[in-house]
């Protein structure tokens, strides 16, 4: 799945970068996310807006992204997350601008990023953070693409997903980093991953855990590991009603006095 993903993106970049004239100048300014992120208490939720994933195929088509979007904002998420990828998730580029224009979150672009054409994209989308997968990248090019999203104003998310990767982004000029539990080549979902990745990652970073969060028991479980936030899709979008599901997300604390 992982090759197929990487051959439509190479094949995108093609077509994108026939369009690099036409990309509107880029802003110089400075990000101050992951400090926007750390004010949170407590772990913080990154949520995310996902019509479909490549493994269940459609998870909520009709999700009406303006309006979950503020449901998000209004229930305590500290970002948000939109997924980008048309081919296997069904999102689109122009989601984002539309989710930016409706809340005051830090808006993060999930994708799968490759080339630096897609940062330039990305700037221009309006995002302030990008997701960068470390499983995808040698170590060159996610340094390469760290550096340049930075000077862009985009705050970088690298994402990693075993002990390699972690020691891999030790030096990296990079704020966040995300552990994900999903294996992107089977996709297979083990929240554990987070737990034993906790202990390798740098300790001034900003700690994400991604994917397999659907409890507020999981959420006291990453924080007991020392977790800042989580990025929580699936099970929100599946939700008859996401901003309550957060909230009762959110609630986690509750449940360490009980």
């Amino acid at each position: 799945m992982l090759s197929s993903i990487i051959k439509q993106k190479t094949a995108e970049i093609k077509l994108l970068k026939q369009t690099i004239n036409t990309l509107k100048p880029l802003p110089n300014k400075a990000q101050e996310i992951s400090s926007h992120l750390r004010r949170a208490n407590g772990i913080g939720v990154i949520a995310e807006l996902k019509r479909a994933s490549p493994l269940k195929g459609e998870l909520n088509s009709q999700l009406d992204l303006i309006k979950i979007a503020q449901d998000y904002e209004q229930n305590g998420a500290i970002a948000i997350s939109v997924i980008t990828d048309r081919t296997f998730f069904k999102g689109e580029p122009n989601f984002l601008p539309a989710v930016k224009s409706a809340v005051s979150l830090p808006i993060l672009r999930k994708d799968f990023i490759i080339d630096e054409i897609q940062l330039y994209e990305t700037v221009n989308l309006g995002a302030d953070l990008v997701l960068l997968i470390a499983s995808i990248l040698n170590y060159d090019k996610l340094l390469h693409l760290s550096e340049l999203a930075l000077s862009l104003g985009l705050e970088p998310l690298v994402e990693i997903h075993t002990l390699s990767e972690a020691r891999l982004i030790q030096d990296l000029p990079i704020t966040l980093v995300g552990v994900n539990n999903r294996n992107l080549n089977n996709f297979k979902v083990d929240i554990s991953n987070s737990l034993k990745l906790a202990p390798y990652l740098p300790q001034e970073v900003f700690k994400i855990s991604e994917s397999g969060i659907k409890s507020p028991y999981d959420l006291k479980l990453l924080a007991q590991y020392d977790y800042n936030a989580a990025l929580i899709g699936e099970s929100l979008v599946t939700s008859p009603s996401p901003g309550a599901k957060l909230r009762k997300l959110l609630n986690y604390s509750e449940l360490q006095n009980g």
